[in-house]
């Protein structure tokens, strides 16, 4: 055999055994979000964007997907069975997970739920038919609100809130529904609910289209029992919905909401979630860039608000690398 072709088929086998290796080296990771019409769905999408994007950058070899689900409860049940790495929550349900409480008291404590960085505010949005003359949370006793899809964070937010009145949702109004993200907004524009309940970030596309779509007013929920209860838990804060920020919403609306987190398994490999952090955190412009969601991020804010569980090893390694933990 001639040189050349020694060295051509040596060549080959190289390219070979690379390609092999290269496939044996691929890594997955699916986040799980929430219904389309929220803030969680797109958010996981521009995660993803930024960590696929940045393959070649950082030399890793993950693909990035989302995945549309029931939300936060649903998100972290599934991460505590194994069926999912990594979810967006809430950072109530982040909390209650981990110690096995409220929710979570038949699963039991998920000890290997591990934190890696905040979002965005989850505002508790109240959004009514403006010809019910509605103006705040009170006014609702009676009426029939959407409350969030059954499993979902908002579901078990309304749940929680109702009970620090002493009620329930079913207890409290006309009738509670339980519609997906995509469906409440075309519902009230229909008649066939008063208003619904909604933790997102300001500015998502569900409040977005109500408000557009038809004569629907942004409603008000902060008084004592909602303060007495952000003094009680502190994953809880007042939240501002500034004026204009929604049409036919001429002055700003005072209510309360929680932090967005993302969270995964203990077990989901290191250098999975090492990539995914630094890829956000190393692009941190490019990626508040895509949505208006995302305004009032920063570092230091990501790191620390909502959590209430250890971090996952990839992420406090790339927070001490530079220096966003000491």
């Amino acid at each position: 055999m001639s040189n050349i072709l020694k060295l051509a088929g040596a060549a080959c086998l190289a390219a070979t055994l690379a390609s092999g290796a290269a496939a044996q080296e691929r890594k997955f990771v699916n986040i799980g979000t929430a219904g389309i019409g929220g803030g969680y769905y797109p958010t996981g999408g521009f995660i993803c964007n930024v960590l696929n994007k940045n393959r070649k950058n950082l030399g890793h070899n993950i693909r990035c997907t989302v995945e549309s689900t029931g939300g936060s409860v649903a998100n972290l049940k599934s991460i505590q069975s194994g069926e999912m790495d990594v979810g967006i929550v809430q950072s109530d349900w982040q909390y209650h997970s981990y110690r096995g409480t409220s929710k979570f008291e038949d699963d039991g404590a998920n000890k290997d739920l591990r934190f890696l960085f905040s979002l965005h505010l989850d505002t508790a949005h109240l959004v009514g038919r403006a010809d019910a003359g509605l103006s705040s949370f009170s006014e609702l006793e009676g009426k029939t609100v959407n409350i969030g899809n059954a499993g979902s964070g908002t579901e078990a937010s309304m749940t929680f809130a109702m009970s620090r009145y002493g009620t329930t949702p079913e207890d409290f109004f006309g009738q509670a529904t339980r519609l997906t993200s995509r469906e409440q907004a075309q519902a009230l524009c229909d008649g066939k609910i008063d208003a619904f309940f909604y933790t997102t970030g300001i500015t998502a596309s569900t409040i977005t289209e109500a408000t557009n779509t038809c004569d629907a007013a942004v409603l008000a929920w902060y008084d004592d029992t909602i303060e007495a209860m952000i003094a009680e838990f502190p994953y809880y804060a007042r939240s501002v919905i500034p004026a204009e920020t929604y049409r036919g919403q001429p002055e700003e609306v005072m209510t309360w909401g929680l932090a967005a987190t993302l969270v995964a398994s203990a077990d989901t490999e290191e250098e999975v979630i090492y990539n995914l952090v630094k890829s956000v955190f190393d692009n941190f412009e490019d990626f508040k860039a895509q949505s208006t969601l995302y305004v009032g991020l920063t570092r230091e804010g990501m790191v620390n608000n909502g959590r209430s569980i250890p971090f996952h090893p990839g992420a406090e390694r790339y927070f001490r690398e530079v220096g966003l933990l000491e």
